[in-house]
């Protein structure tokens, strides 16, 4: 093309190209810490659901977790009947009395929640690896031209 660009081509910069490269590579970052985020909140959601439903309606002693990282146990004494008084975190520090299959249903909406949201942040976080490593293909070239004598000008062309 002797100085026009065809139909639905576009021009950037190379500074546009950085740009975009490193705000996609902060975005990405954030995107992977969220998923670890709930990553880490849909275990602990399946491990509430699995342990409701395993304890024995029977009631007996134990050991009762003090911490997240289960680094104290504390001994403690879960009373007959207690499968029809369960407090269930609703959101927002609200807490709901109810049997333990009421609290069991609540969590597993709340891991379907969790699990859609994870397949869309997962989904974007791909798309966003994907164009982030179209962008370092285009830099990589457009370095590689830039190491030649001829030079590129600084500037990339691209669909």
């Amino acid at each position: 093309m002797s100085g026009e660009q065809a139909e639905g081509e576009k021009t950037i910069t190379l500074e546009e190209l950085l740009a975009r490269a490193t705000e996609l590579r902060e975005y990405i970052t954030v995107l992977s810490n969220t998923i670890n985020n709930y990553v880490t909140q849909y275990r602990e959601l399946q491990l509430a659901s699995e342990t409701l439903k395993n304890l024995p309606e029977t009631g007996g002693e134990g050991f009762v977790v003090v911490d997240r990282l289960s680094s104290v146990l504390v001994p403690g004494i879960i009373k007959e009947g207690w499968a029809g008084s369960v407090l269930v975190n609703i959101g927002f520090g609200y807490y709901l009395k109810t049997t333990r299959d009421k609290a069991v249903e609540v969590i597993e909406k709340r891991i379907g929640s969790v699990n859609r949201l994870l397949d869309e942040l997962q989904k974007r976080y791909k798309a966003a690896l994907d164009e982030y490593s179209a962008l370092q293909g285009i830099l990589n070239q457009v370095y590689a031209e830039a190491e030649k004598p001829e030079g590129s000008g600084g500037q990339a062309t691209g669909g």
